[in-house]
């Protein structure tokens, strides 16, 4: 066990120093899927979210899963029906997909999802959620067609490195070098957000606040305007995303 110990991270290292220095998809993924078949992982799939739906250079996409899986993952009205990718926005620690699925409220259409998943050599994964405020939502997950058991050691491996990865593909297409994407708001538009989260209208935060009822439709109006966003669903979800506000979970993610 001392031995194995010893041996394991010393992947982590070797990968670190390739991809930090990497200037090319090709070098990376293919560095990747070589260290995920090491941890007994054949299949990869690095993506933004988003990039299911419409293909960016601004979006991270790269899998080897079977030909064609992906269109089976968004449904009409452009929503993803993929419960791995619909669980990674709620984590934040990687997970391994048999736990989460286990725990997990899912639909008929994601039970369908995974059955077909089974059938196609998709058993088994663990999933690196990679979710950066002002960024679109992304995930890293190594899948294999084995059904044994990912022990925690290659769990932790697989966690490190699918960071390493990401954030790599994040340097490749820019994303590091780019200004803080986050929108600054006053700490009065702050306060207006918190209480539509809570549930209040206008005339409720201008007495919970002590301020004229203008005063709160200006500083509401000026963060729809900064978040780019037209209704209050819309400001509470992204004022979360973004980190503004704490975490309300009364809203739900629009789509």
């Amino acid at each position: 066990m001392r031995g194995c110990l010893i041996r394991l991270p010393r992947l982590i290292v070797d990968f670190r120093d390739v991809v930090s220095a990497v200037e090319d998809w090709a070098t990376l993924w293919t560095t990747t899927e070589d260290a995920g078949r090491e941890l007994g992982f054949e299949l990869l799939a690095a993506l933004h979210s988003r990039s299911l739906i419409r293909r960016s250079a601004r979006y991270i996409r790269h899998d080897n899963y079977p030909m064609g899986w992906d269109r089976r993952l968004v449904a009409r009205g452009q929503k993803i029906i993929d419960p791995i990718l619909n669980l990674s926005r709620r984590h934040v620690s990687g997970f391994l997909w048999a736990d989460a699925l286990a725990r997990a409220r899912l639909t008929n259409v994601e039970r369908i999802i995974l059955d077909d998943g089974q059938r196609h050599g998709i058993r088994q994964g663990y999933t690196v959620p990679t979710n950066i405020p002002g960024e679109p939502e992304g995930s890293i997950s190594f899948a294999t067609r084995s059904t044994r058991r990912i022990g925690q050691e290659r769990q932790f491996i697989a966690d490190a490195i699918g960071r390493l990865a990401f954030d790599a593909a994040r340097r490749l297409i820019g994303l590091t070098t780019l200004p803080d994407p986050v929108p600054h708001i006053n700490d009065r538009e702050r306060e207006c957000i918190y209480w539509i989260a809570h549930g209040k209208d206008d005339r409720d935060i201008a007495v919970i606040l002590g301020i004229g009822l203008e005063t709160v439709r200006t500083n509401v109006k000026s963060a729809f305007r900064k978040l780019g966003v037209i209704k209050r669903g819309q400001l509470v979800y992204e004022a979360v995303r973004l980190g503004l506000i704490d975490e309300a979970p009364s809203i739900p993610p629009y789509g």
